[in-house]
């Protein structure tokens, strides 16, 4: 008789096609997060230096430099990770998922390796498999 906990084990592309909104919704979660606390410590430095100079500095230009700075840590972000697994692809640091994995593989000595994995997580169809 069978086990009823045990379920038989599922296509890989099952699984991969199931987690690839968990991975881009974590992949964006990192880049807001990583976006949002880069963009208050420059607003803070910015308040800062600019109240120096001008005292009665309005809040609104100060918002607008937040504003400004989170989109644009953002995009940088994101283009940073497409150039670092683009080159970590071409020096073979990035090879295909084996079967029943869903990520590829990316090489432990890989220079820059958080950058190639956001990257996988943002554009988890663009990777090699």
């Amino acid at each position: 008789m069978q086990d009823p906990s045990k379920k038989p084990l599922e296509d890989p592309k099952k699984q991969m096609a199931r987690s690839r909104p968990g991975m881009m919704l974590r992949g964006m979660l990192k880049v807001a997060l990583i976006a949002i606390v880069a963009s208050q410590i420059m607003t803070t430095a910015f308040t800062l230096l600019a109240q120096q100079i001008d005292a009665g500095l309005s809040p609104q230009i100060i918002s607008v430099f937040g504003f400004v700075t989170c989109g644009l840590i953002s995009m940088w972000l994101q283009a940073d990770a497409r150039r670092a697994f683009g080159l970590a692809k071409e020096k073979g640091f990035v090879a295909a998922a084996r079967d029943g994995q869903s990520e590829p593989r990316i090489a432990a000595d890989c220079p820059r390796r958080w950058l190639v994995v956001l990257h996988c997580e943002l554009n988890p169809a663009a990777m090699p498999g």
